[in-house]
């Protein structure tokens, strides 16, 4: 790694201070920073992944970067110097894919798996649920929500049922959701509240699992017939002053995890209508940039409020998110090949997943993105919904005759994407946005559910990497915990909860993960010229950590931890 020590470049050229009488000649104005960061370990992931002692920062931007002399020549009476005292800085972090308005999700209760939560098996479950219910004062007939159960972590392997949570719940409807976000299992009085019974069809995209031998609904609901329970369970909407409470936790939550740049996929259009009356009101401490679900993008394209592609305020509608298929860890992802275990609500013996969209909606959707030059972000899991895409993006270029190279659509997930299609991201431009946190979580169930070398080829950012793509990671926040080191710490050792490595050849190192969450980043938003690195005339958006990424024992990086966030040079979280 090259190291630079000397001042690399200031970022703006000298004011001239005008001459005041004869004789006077034109000089020019020292330029000086509002705050310097000095005696540190800069890690300015620019293009060369050079490493400094100092930065200096002006007007929200970085000013200067190199040695601590170099930099105390910036100072005046006026500068604020910090003393880093050896700490690290790394640009501030960039979310490749969360659902930052998740909101809902921090009011239900936690059915997860450890390390997230605490259950382990079902009666550990409906232990949780009936504590949630007595804490929030629930009387009987209101709606109870859980968030996080991993059918593969509970000690029966097998999904809750509806009679699972009768006996404890009769006068409330229960709703609990998988992990993915995928499914959800309904009680009896959910279902009843819904409508959904025997006679009942299953929606398109979407399974209502039945009862071995008969039609009457088991309780568990994959892809699109979550939403039979979803639109009929009722809610009290907050007040704004108690959204925009939310709002900023949120904010913060995130900031402690050193993000300046989040990502809401799949907004809705009361989210951004919340999103933008936070940004008038300048509230909003990161930059969010929000995709709005497809199937609300005609109303606001047709809104005049809302423009695409312009970061204001903190906030940006930056594309829109289209879904193709489901959650591999709960069976639903659409793949070319078989699952090698039983498949819940499919009875062949070759069960692949299935998509949730036919390849017309799917051409359909990249065209009006490609017409109206909005970013197309599509939710890929399995190998057969990434075929789909790559139809989608060849057949929009075919119509229109354009090119997608320029228009750097995303591939969410990309999780078990081939290596021919890899090439064919090459191609076209298309932009893998791994997620790395699958290799821990459900690396081992991945294995056993695929095959190992499927399991070891998932999220493959190192091959990407030498065929020249530009690559991104993410958690998916809420389906895995929003924290970037430790994201980092899993691109970089991939190993899963029972300690074996998922697919070794596909390991980062240290200064390649951080490429992946930051400057990559950047590039997915078209915003790699404004941030994602510290050079000069970038946004002096910075990570203090505890310690250098690059140099610790590669295992520890997930004990790192965020001291301090700076989003254009002020404080937004300090530990």
């Amino acid at each position: 790694m090259k190291k630079t020590f000397h001042l690399l470049a200031i970022a703006a050229l000298p004011l001239l201070a005008l001459a005041k009488g004869p004789g006077d000649t034109v000089k020019p104005a020292k330029e000086t920073a509002d705050k310097v960061y000095i005696n540190g370990k800069i890690i300015t992931v620019d293009a060369k992944n050079s490493t400094a002692q100092a930065v200096a920062v002006k007007a929200g931007k970085i000013l200067a970067v190199g040695s601590v002399s170099d930099i105390n020549k910036l100072k005046d009476g006026k500068t604020i110097v910090v003393d880093l005292g050896g700490k690290t800085v790394i640009p501030g972090l960039i979310d490749g894919h969360s659902h930052f308005m998740s909101l809902e999700w921090t009011k239900t209760a936690n059915v997860a798996a450890p390390p997230v939560g605490p259950v382990k098996t079902i009666a550990d479950l409906v232990a949780e649920l009936k504590k949630y219910k007595a804490e929030k004062n629930i009387p009987d007939g209101e709606w109870i929500n859980g968030f996080g159960y991993d059918v593969d972590q509970l000690a029966e392997k097998r999904h809750p049922t509806k009679d699972d949570l009768d006996g404890a719940f009769p006068n409330n409807p229960v709703v609990i959701t998988h992990v993915s976000g995928h499914m959800a299992v309904a009680n009896s009085a959910a279902l009843k509240s819904a409508g959904i019974d025997s006679t009942t069809k299953d929606p398109a995209g979407g399974i209502i699992v039945r009862k071995d031998g008969s039609n009457e609904p088991a309780g568990l609901l994959q892809e699109r017939a979550q939403g039979l329970v979803r639109r009929n369970r009722p809610s009290k909407t907050p007040t704004l002053d108690e959204q925009l409470k939310t709002l900023k936790d949120q904010q913060l939550y995130y900031a402690s995890q050193g993000i300046t740049t989040a990502q809401d996929g799949s907004t809705s259009f009361e989210s951004l209508q919340l999103l933008k009356q936070a940004a008038d009101r300048g509230e909003l401490l990161i930059d969010i940039e929000t995709l709005p679900s497809y199937g609300i993008i005609d109303k606001v394209l047709g809104n005049p409020e809302f423009k695409y592609g312009v970061l204001d305020k903190h906030l940006k509608l930056n594309g829109f998110k289209f879904m193709s298929d489901g959650s591999p860890q709960g069976k639903t992802a659409y793949f070319g090949q078989p699952y090698l275990t039983k498949v819940p609500g499919c009875d062949s013996e070759v069960c692949r997943g299935f998509p949730v969209t036919t390849q017309e909606q799917f051409n359909a959707a990249v065209k009006k993105g490609f017409e109206n030059n909005i970013q197309v972000f599509v939710h890929c899991n399995g190998d057969a919904a990434i075929d789909m895409y790559i139809e989608a993006v060849e057949n929009a270029n075919r119509e229109l005759k354009t090119t997608s190279t320029n228009r750097r659509p995303v591939v969410i997930h990309s999780q078990f994407v081939r290596p021919d299609q890899l090439d064919k991201y090459k191609q076209l431009g298309m932009l893998p946005a791994c997620f790395t946190n699958h290799t821990f979580f459900w690396g081992d169930v991945h294995v056993q559910n695929l095959g190992e070398k499927r399991a070891f080829f998932s999220s493959p950012l190192k091959t990407a990497l030498k065929k020249g793509i530009i690559a991104t990671n993410h958690t998916d926040f809420p389906v895995t915990p929003v924290n970037q080191l430790f994201l980092l710490w899993t691109a970089v050792n991939r190993q899963s909860r029972s300690g074996k490595t998922i697919g070794p050849d596909e390991r980062l190192t240290p200064i390649e993960g951080l490429r992946t969450i930051t400057i990559n980043g950047a590039y997915e938003y078209f915003e790699e010229a404004t941030k994602g690195s510290i050079e000069p005339g970038k946004l002096a958006d910075l990570v203090v950590l505890s310690d250098n990424p690059l140099t610790i024992d590669p295992q520890a990086i997930k004990d790192l931890v965020v001291l301090e966030t700076i989003k254009e040079g002020k404080t937004i979280y300090k530990r």
